[in-house]
């Protein structure tokens, strides 16, 4: 039996709305109805429902729009805007690269528009998007050319916030009355600015102490989980799309970049490397200072730390005007940095010349290392079979490299000694049949054992190479690195030593008084030609960079100028 529409609905509701709602449906109903006849019975058509024109939907649509871009704008630091541009931006360069890039009528076509879609996104979002930008530019060798020649410019990208921005994060750090109760005076205008942060020069109250006020920029701390989150997402799509291994190490990095914006972590960083260098007798008389921090003005956004005057390593005309020893200046510069990776296990990875000054102090030339926000912690065992290699390089001993390749998971040996002491691989020839693709898979074998660390001493090392190539090469850093490895297996407790082991440590001083004469004869001519502090290519890390950029372009990779 069929069941008239009416009773079908009657008894939905009935089921559906009990007790009051129910009564009020059928008045509701009946209402209805009476209307109905009595339009029906006067010959009067039923209103059709009005609808919206599509004016007013524009205008409701409008509004809700402007209303969530004014709340991500002001109230969440654009965080909404930001990683919509970022997604649209890396999932496209995804997309034609692995599905349309037969629409290009060359490669390189596709390489410059998607290296300027990715610059431009960079610079717009800021913030940790530069930091990856200058990561990129950091490892250029691995992007095309393309790449390259943009993303040298963002190490210049440094933002500025209004005193009125910087003012609100000190008031909530140290109190409404900081000018007047915890400063004699603070600059307004910041000293330096980088990524995470900027600097105003500041004199603490009743004393006649200046210190440096690092202020977070105040968008940091709401971007950060966001944009690492964009980060993490996008190394997983880029791993499946390039069927590269890049998902491995995201967590890694995320981590390190997120404990880079807690000033907390860089105040104890700080204390700890200064501990250990005042503890180590191997430092005594190099003259290496740490500035001293102020906790009980510190905290997670700001830190007050003691002011330097000195002379940044980017200034290098005015270090030679001021009659500094440059060789002196890289020699404490690279033995530092040797005892944090082959014997504290407490890296600073983040050694550009930015970050280090040097000053008269007591009559004496001193390095001041500044920035401790990036560390990384090296176990003793990576130290170990780190120091291995150094050792097995200049003692030929590829059975040992071998060794330690498989057990990191790398597939290549000849790459990694490569990387590690950043000289060409030996086994140029034979990789010429093979593209930078194959060589990166074959660098990344198993990345379930590779030492995710080895990622931020490579990028240290390279920073340490470029600084000594600019300044002219004036020490041997290869020999400098290796005599620090040396001296961490000579005084290890738990190596056991043979006579062979002895006549292999002599072989090694051998080699490393004859890679001194290679590099003494390379500073001789340089002396002789007048390029003392480099400028005219002629130090031995103009000739090791020279030879390296021949390999990668036999090897299909193409190294500008610059990088």
């Amino acid at each position: 039996m069929l069941i008239p529409k009416n009773m079908l609905l009657s008894r939905l509701r009935s089921r559906a709305f009990p007790g009051k709602a129910l009564r009020f449906y059928s008045l509701l109903n009946n209402l209805r109805s009476a209307s109905t006849l009595a339009n029906a019975s006067h010959g009067v058509k039923s209103p059709p429902k009005p609808k919206a024109s599509y004016v007013q939907r524009l205008i409701v649509v409008s509004a809700v729009a402007a209303a969530g871009y004014a709340v991500d704008e002001y109230y969440y630091e654009s965080l909404v805007q930001r990683s919509v541009r970022a997604l649209y931006v890396l999932l496209w360069i995804a997309y034609e690269y692995t599905r349309n890039i037969d629409s290009y009528e060359s490669i390189d076509d596709l390489h410059e528009i998607a290296a300027e879609k990715l610059f431009s996104m960079l610079e717009t979002n800021r913030g940790l998007y530069i930091k990856q930008g200058q990561a990129i530019a950091n490892q250029g060798s691995v992007f095309p050319v393309a790449f390259q020649r943009r993303f040298v410019t963002l190490y210049d990208a440094a933002p500025k916030d209004s005193w009125q921005l910087i003012d609100r994060i000190l008031k909530r750090q140290l109190g409404k009355n900081y000018e007047k109760e915890v400063f004699e005076y603070i600059e307004h205008n910041p000293v330096a600015s980088a990524l995470i942060a900027q600097v105003h020069k500041a004199r603490l109250k009743n004393t006649s102490t200046d210190v440096a006020v690092k202020v977070q920029h105040p968008y940091i701390e709401k971007q950060i989980g966001v944009d690492l989150m964009v980060y993490r997402f996008m190394s997983w799509v880029y791993s499946k799309a390039f069927d590269l291994p890049l998902s491995f190490f995201t967590k890694y990095v995320a981590d390190q970049l997120e404990k880079e914006a807690d000033f907390r972590i860089e105040n104890s960083n700080a204390k700890q490397l200064a501990s250990l260098l005042a503890h180590d007798p191997a430092m005594n008389g190099m003259d290496i200072y740490v500035p001293n921090n102020f906790d009980k003005y510190s905290g997670r956004q700001v830190l007050v730390t003691e002011w330097i005057d000195g002379i940044s390593l980017t200034d290098k005309q005015r270090l030679i005007n001021s009659k500094m020893d440059i060789s002196k200046i890289m020699k404490q510069y690279i033995t530092v940095f040797g005892r944090q990776m082959f014997e504290y296990g407490f890296v600073h990875s983040d050694p550009h010349p930015g970050n280090l000054l040097v000053r008269l102090y007591k009559g004496k030339q001193q390095l001041v290392i500044l920035d401790h926000g990036l560390y990384v912690a090296l176990p003793r065992k990576f130290r170990m079979e780190y120091c291995e290699i150094w050792k097995s390089l200049f003692n030929f001993n590829t059975d040992a490299v071998e060794r330690i390749s498989q057990e990191w998971g790398i597939g290549s040996t000849d790459l990694l000694t490569a990387v590690v002491q950043l000289r060409p691989p030996k086994d140029a020839d034979i990789n010429k049949s093979r593209s930078s693709y194959e060589l990166i898979k074959s660098f990344l074998g198993d990345e379930s054992r590779f030492p995710l660390q080895l990622l931020f001493v490579l990028r240290t090392m390279r920073m340490i190479q470029n600084l000594n190539q600019s300044m002219g090469s004036p020490v041997n850093r290869i020999n400098i690195f290796t005599k620090s490895a040396i001296q961490l297996l000579s005084n290890d407790p738990w190596t056991h030593r043979s006579l062979r082991d002895w006549f292999l440590l002599i072989q090694l001083r051998v080699s490393l008084f004859f890679s001194d004469l290679v590099f003494w004869t390379f500073r001789l001519r340089q002396i002789l030609t007048g390029d003392r502090y480099g400028g005219k290519g002629e130090g031995m890390e103009d000739y090791i960079e020279k030879y390296m950029r021949d390999t990668a372009k036999s090897l299909g990779i193409e190294i500008v100028d610059g990088m």
